[in-house]
């Protein structure tokens, strides 16, 4: 296989699901391209593994997006960023929203962490994307299967780790600067993207930081014919939407930024950070869900978005072996949502207006080889929740959810066969108040609920050739119902319905299996995968048939439910200057009772992309052209899943056609034959403007899907 960049020293590259560190000689420019011979002399993997360690060789399914490539993918929002890849899908909402989906899971059982810490962000609604600004992370790490053996609680699906700004020391005793500006522009909605982040490594101290403006009006779909108001008489007409061409209430203004410093010294190593966003958006809403009948127009409900958080945590060598890492983490969450029909631009009415804040202490003592364990980690984990309902719709209560876990896990090699395996005991407890909900509750003074779980995992990979592998895993995950699936009674505006809690709820709980066969040689790396996961107790939103105001009523309920599919993946270089790869992605989730579907799972989707690399090109610096073309079957809404609705409406659908849609991007590097060059990117989602409506995206009710869509960036690399 070869690798047309690569940096002095270390550095991961993304090829299919296998993420690979090659090495390259000091003294090479980064942008100089690394002979063919050039070997993989290792191999590394963080998350979801009990030690560092190849991806060929973990139980786990893990992906790493870095570098060179996490660039050319990064987008507004972090499942918009990872929706690419196998088995992973994003819940969307123009592109200011995009949350992830791990095998037909998302929300509250796809659990997203920063630097190894859950994070939360009031997840509870369908649109509620992660407060992650991708441009101010190092890496992304998404891990398939319950994950709940590290990370507790909602990895009941998968986790996203979004490591942020490295803080690295210099190891040569010299002080050494480096930073990135960004400037990116997109045409569809007019979206301008200003960044800059920056580093200084030195022997003992180091800092690091960022900033991003990103600012866009409203979103383009194609321009179809619409037919609402009045209700049209042909029933196929009835399947147009409501809204086409330029979509009102779809702008959004986001600030966000990160810093950080770090000291070195003889008992190890010490950081402090600071991350913050902020976003103020605007959601188209259907018809008539706001103050207007139809005739006069679409209506948007305004949004005002907030979060903070501050981190300390060490690296403290206890002596050759053994290495504690403790972590504490404060993040405070705010949520302010107007009533229907009261864009931003009207300021916030107080109709919503939750926050909390959350205290996160992690201690971690990790092991190099200990007898016949070649490594792990053994630690302990408290979380507690305190939150407030000041709105004057309750949606969810005030209250606390405190949250107490111990964990072991530890890998072992034999010959060929490496086996990884870990136990895990949490308790969970989860407090309604009254007392801090500013409007009427459906309980008196309190309610508490406690949960008590033990998960496990299990599994390992046998090299059965030098390049190939197979590997199993078998993983027991949890999930304890949330203050909102429990006490939720109101209008929830985001999804146009009346939502209730259920206070009687048991904890998630599931048993994974995975089985993967694994392929990497000189030229082709691939992967099969098949999985089952057996979720016991798993809560939904069922449709009630009845009305509020108009709107349907949803309330919580709970069934068992079984989930399986299949990821293949394979890249290959056809030529030294041609690359072909591939994905397909398939999952079915089914009500184990009634035998429909789970509400909310993507359709099978392939995905075929063709690079072409030649190498350099006078002045330009490693250029390529890239074509993608995507194709998603048709998917049927499941009974009473959130925007079903619409299959019943005077206007639009929920249940969604088969549809392709082909991407180009273009890119090369100026200036510079040693370092880094200046970086300029184009690209074009949805090539031909073509009219879709995806299946999560959650406008598909009432509009079209995003058109035509022509994006660059300017990467200027700046110092070192």
């Amino acid at each position: 296989m070869r690798f047309k960049q690569a940096v002095p020293g270390r550095s991961l590259v993304l090829a299919g699901s296998v993420s690979l560190v090659v090495t390259a000689p000091m003294g090479w420019a980064q942008d100089e391209p690394v002979p063919s011979t050039q070997s993989l002399e290792e191999i590394v993997v963080e998350a979801g593994a009990p030690a560092p360690g190849s991806p060929l060789m973990q139980a786990a399914q893990v992906d790493v997006l870095q570098g060179a490539e996490k660039d050319r993918r990064e987008a507004t929002s972090l499942g918009n960023m990872l929706d690419d890849m196998p088995g992973v899908d994003t819940v969307s909402a123009g592109n200011q929203v995009g949350k992830p989906v791990i095998r037909g899971l998302s929300g509250n059982r796809v659990r997203v962490l920063s630097g190894g810490i859950g994070v939360d962000h009031q997840q509870f609604g369908t649109r509620h994307s992660p407060n992650i600004e991708p441009f101010l992370s190092d890496r992304i790490e998404v891990v398939r299967g319950a994950a709940s053996l590290l990370y507790g609680s909602d990895a009941i699906g998968g986790a996203v780790n979004v490591a942020p700004l490295a803080l690295e020391f210099s190891e040569d005793g010299e002080r050494h600067s480096s930073g990135d500006a960004l400037l990116g522009y997109a045409t569809n909605n007019d979206q301008s993207d200003l960044g800059l982040k920056a580093s200084s490594r030195g022997d003992r101290w180091t800092v690091a930081g960022g900033i991003i403006r990103r600012n866009a009006d409203n979103l383009t779909v194609p321009d179809d014919p619409t037919f609402f108001p009045p209700p049209p008489s042909d029933p196929e007409k009835r399947r147009a939407p409501a809204y086409t061409g330029t979509l009102d209430y779809t702008d959004f203004d986001q600030l966000n930024g990160q810093v950080g410093v770090g000291y070195r010294a003889g008992f190890g190593e010490i950081r402090l950070r600071y991350t913050g966003w902020r976003n103020e958006q605007n959601f188209l809403l259907p018809p008539p869900a706001g103050n207007k009948p139809p005739s006069q127009g679409p209506e948007g409900v305004g949004q005002n978005l907030e979060n903070d958080d501050i981190r300390l945590d060490a690296r403290l060598p206890v002596d050759a072996t053994w290495t504690v890492e403790p972590t504490l983490v404060w993040q405070n969450n705010l949520r302010q949502s107007n009533a229907a029909g009261t864009p931003r631009d009207q300021l916030f009415d107080g109709t919503i207006d939750i926050e909390f804040d959350q205290y996160t202490t992690r201690v971690e003592a990790r092991h190099k080889q200990i007898g016949l364990l070649d490594g792990g980690r053994l630690g302990v984990a408290y979380r507690t929740r305190d939150q407030v309902s000041r709105g004057s719709t309750q949606l969810t209560p005030g209250g606390t959810v405190t949250n107490v876990g111990v964990f072991a896990f530890e890998e072992s090699t034999i010959g060929r066969l490496t086996l990884q395996a870990g136990l895990r005991q949490d308790w969970t407890e989860t407090v309604a108040k009254s007392s801090k909900t500013a409007a009427p509750t459906t309980f008196a003074s309190e309610d508490e609920n406690d949960y008590a779980v033990t998960t496990g995992s299990v599994g390992g990979a046998y090299a059965i050739t030098d390049q190939l592998t197979l590997a199993s895993n078998i993983s027991r995950g949890f999930r304890a119902p949330t203050l909102f699936e429990l006490h939720a009674d109101g209008v929830h505006a985001g999804v146009a319905a009346v939502q209730q809690g259920n206070a009687d709820l048991e904890a998630e709980k599931s048993l994974n299996t995975d089985l993967a066969l694994r392929w990497r040689s000189e030229r082709l790396s691939a992967s099969a995968t098949v999985y089952r996961n057996v979720i016991d107790h798993y809560i939904f939103l069922q449709d009630t048939g009845t009305t509020q105001n108009g709107l349907p009523v949803f309330s919580y309920q709970q069934t068992d439910a079984v989930l399986t599919g299949a990821e293949l993946t394979a890249t290959a270089q056809l030529t030294d200057t041609l690359e072909l790869g591939t994905t397909y992605s398939t999952v079915n989730g089914e009500n184990d009772r009634t035998g429909n579907d789970l509400p909310l799972q993507p359709a099978d989707e392939v995905l075929v992309e063709g690079v072409w690399r030649p190498g350099h090109l006078g002045w330009l610096r490693s250029p390529y052209v890239r074509l993608g073309v995507r194709h998603n079957a048709s998917k049927d809404a499941a009974p009473g899943e959130p925007f079903a609705q619409f299959d019943n409406a005077p206007f639009g659908t929920a249940s969604t056609d088969a549809y392709t849609v082909a991407d180009l991007g273009v890119g090369f590097g100026v200036g510079r034959r040693s370092g880094k060059p200046v970086r300029i990117d184009l690209s074009v989602r949805n090539l031909t403007d073509e009219s879709y409506r995806d299946f999560l995206d959650t406008y598909k009710g009432y509009a079209l899907s995003q058109g035509r869509n022509v994006s660059a960036t300017l990467r200027v690399p700046l110092g070192g």
